[in-house]
């Protein structure tokens, strides 16, 4: 086992290609590759396996569209927490296959450092590395397509799958204390993915339903740990897949988490541009000694990460309509939510469960929506050792953020000394002018209450939601927040219409009444009854909210590259004029002889 001792380090994985992938569409012999990674320290694969020092992480990295020599463009994942040990690299080539599960292709074991007896050290890297795909573990559907189809083509179709993959060190890790000691987790980048679920296809008028998984930057803290309660003796069964209706309910579950978390061609995957000056070994030591937990920040005080609170605000839309979302936070950092509400009715066997993919143990999981603050225009104020959570928050003794008993906690004035343009278009704000209010409203895993502050300050760290305005994090039964809820309430019947059929219009249509929706619950079993115009239309929506996205994500890649080539032209001008002014500098510098 590893001992508190050992030097741990923050590391550098990137996916760079694959060649020869098996081929798994045999009519245009292709495949539509994907890369699943799981690292796991050296040191854990002969531990214990009930020690809560036993820990593995994840990565999916974006799927390849009809190739057999993916390229995977942003596959990139920094890892913190590495003991100098070494950790091993479990690497499954898939296909992503939305009409049924993904294919596996094969599977390659990758141990870093590799060599007997050597360990990872500053500065350690591989470069970019050929590893062999073992072709075994792959479905045999795929080994069979592969063989036919190298049949077909003559042998243009190869079977010697390769995968390349660098890692390096990029330094120190941030120093941890405690329970978090010997942690590995995962430090960047903030990946988003947006899913367009056809389960909505299946609800009676219903047109889309958006799913987004969004990576936070760890570590969560240790005390963020929940396990399902099993307050039935068919919960313990569902969560563990014992027995007849056990497996039943667990698998259930399972196919409404694929369901809603679906991948297709229609997914969206993205990485938020990091803050500039973070390049190179900056990137491994960001936080440093400064790495905080429950409110405690560092003396360094961070720049919080403004780009990705405004990708979190974009993804919830703002928090108008009076959104309220349901959401996870995984073990390790990946936070998962769904727009919910009363007017959905969708039948889930439990919202939590589903999100979580019928985990035992997540971090923590509840409701949250995102609301205008009252003064927009007023700066943020650094808080006691550096601290930028609002103005509604004190530190206690122990650095925990507490609520300001003086703080006026009513309803945002969302208009008040407003100008239009800004009611218009919530994105022309700063994301200071917004404050998350997240709680923990849910039955299945029922978070503590005592561990909202730690909640709350994970979620405020300049690293992650910092920028807003406030992080305010309550108890589901305080009365607060039911009011709060029940404005978003009103506030969502007013902006599309109360689940009556028809609703009576307002300013130049007063008087007239407007279809809307009438939202019906439907169980996941029930797609074969539905009427196929109405599938038809559900997946036109879905597949019409997707390319909405798609092209705003492609704009802000557009704009990004044009303001690179801007830097490079800038930086070719002066370099092609640094001959001439060297020339000048060599002139001032002779003495000049008087005539």
């Amino acid at each position: 086992m590893s001992s508190s001792s050992e030097a741990r380090y923050t590391c550098e994985i990137v996916f760079h290609r694959a060649t020869n992938v098996p081929v798994a569409d045999l009519n245009d012999l292709s495949s539509d590759p994907y890369v699943n990674a799981t690292l796991t320290p050296l040191h854990n694969l002969t531990g214990d396996a009930g020690s809560p020092s036993v820990q593995s992480l994840s990565f999916r990295s974006q799927t390849s569209r009809k190739t057999l020599n993916p390229t995977f463009t942003n596959a990139r994942w920094l890892v913190s927490g590495i003991p100098a040990s070494g950790f091993a690299l479990t690497l499954w080539l898939m296909d992503e296959d939305p009409g049924d599960h993904d294919d596996k292709l094969g599977r390659t074991v990758i141990p870093i450092p590799g060599s007997e007896g050597s360990v990872l050290r500053e500065g350690w890297d591989t470069g970019e590395r050929e590893h062999k795909i073992h072709k075994r573990h792959g479905g045999l559907r795929t080994r069979m397509n592969t063989y036919l189809a190298r049949m077909f083509t003559r042998g243009r179709v190869r079977h010697q799958v390769r995968v390349y993959v660098s890692v390096r060190v990029l330094g120190p890790a941030p120093r941890l204390e405690g329970d978090n000691a010997n942690r590995i987790y995962t430090l960047g980048p903030h990946i988003f993915v947006r899913h367009f679920s056809l389960l909505a296809a299946r609800l009676a008028s219903v047109q889309s339903l958006k799913a987004t998984r969004l990576q936070l930057i760890g570590p969560v803290p240790s005390a963020l740990r929940h396990r399902y309660v099993g307050f039935k003796p068919f919960v313990k069964a569902m969560f563990r897949a014992k027995g007849i209706e056990g497996m039943a309910l667990h698998r259930a579950l399972h196919q409404q988490h694929s369901a809603i978390y679906k991948w297709d061609k229609d997914t969206i995957w993205g990485v938020v541009e990091e803050q500039p000056g973070l390049e190179g070994e900056d990137k491994g030591r960001k936080g440093g000694d400064d790495v905080h937990f429950a409110g405690k920040v560092g003396p360094n005080n961070e720049k919080p990460d403004e780009a990705f609170a405004r990708k979190f605000l974009d993804l919830v839309e703002y928090g108008t309509e009076g959104r309220v979302f349901t959401y996870v936070i995984m073990l390790d950092g990946q936070w998962r939510f769904t727009e919910t509400g009363d007017e959905f009715a969708v039948q889930f066997l439990s919202k939590h469960t589903m999100h979580s993919d019928v985990s035992i143990e997540i971090a923590y999981s509840g409701e949250f929506f995102v609301r205008r603050m009252r003064e927009t225009n007023a700066p943020r104020q650094p808080q006691p050792n550096g601290h930028t959570n609002g103005d509604a928050h004190h530190l206690d003794t122990h650095g925990v953020i507490e609520d300001d008993p003086d703080q006026d906690d009513g309803p945002s004035d969302e208009h008040a000394s407003q100008p239009q343009d800004d009611r218009a278009d919530p994105s022309s704000l700063p994301p200071s002018a917004y404050e998350l209010v997240i709680d923990n409203d849910s039955g299945t895993y029922r978070p503590r209450k005592d561990l909202l502050p730690v909640l709350e300050a994970f979620l405020a760290r300049p690293s992650n939601l910092g920028a807003l305005g406030r992080v305010r994090a309550l108890d589901g039964f305080d009365d607060r927040l039911k009011r709060w809820k029940e404005e978003r309430k009103e506030e969502k019947r007013q902006a599309r219409g109360a689940g009556t059929g028809t609703t009576a219009g307002k300013g130049k249509g007063k008087g007239k009444t407007q279809e809307v929706p009438v939202l019906r619950p439907a169980s996941v079993s029930s797609s074969s009854s539905g009427s196929s115009s109405h599938d038809a239309g559900a997946i036109e929506a879905a597949a019409g909210d997707a390319a909405n996205e798609r092209a705003k994500v492609e704009e802000q890649e557009q704009q990004v590259q044009k303001a690179m080539e801007e830097d490079a032209k800038r930086a070719q001008d002066n370099q092609d004029q640094d001959p001439a002014a060297k020339e000048e500098e060599k002139e001032d510098a002779e003495p000049k002889t008087q005539s």
